[in-house]
């Protein structure tokens, strides 16, 4: 594990979009400012390590907005989005992978 920069809130420890209040603690961070992160982790594809759904003001659900996704096993890629995390014209996670773009390999 290492100590991130929280990518949601860019280690400012506050809402960036300020939902609740104006001075609302960062819902991924806790209000830190940063986040442990696993040492074999890797950027988001979904939302290309910014913690952000894309075209969304919400946490991307597949990083839980740190930007990275932790790997523990051989992958592959997605055959149902093709590595993409999204299905061809929509928004939402990829069903099989989950948004992740890759699959378990057994």
């Amino acid at each position: 594990m290492r100590w991130n920069v929280c990518t949601f809130c860019r280690g400012k420890g506050i809402d960036p979009f300020q939902l609740f209040y104006d001075d609302s603690i960062c819902q991924v961070c806790g209000g830190r400012g940063r986040k442990y992160i696993p040492e074999h982790a890797v950027s988001c594809a979904y939302c290309q390590g910014s913690g952000v759904q894309p075209h969304r003001r919400l946490v991307c659900t597949v990083c839980g907005g740190t930007g990275f996704v932790a790997i523990h096993e051989p992958t592959g890629p997605c055959p149902k989005c093709n590595a993409k995390g999204v299905y061809s014209g929509e928004y939402l996670p990829c069903r099989t992978c989950r948004g992740k773009g890759q699959v378990s390999v057994r």
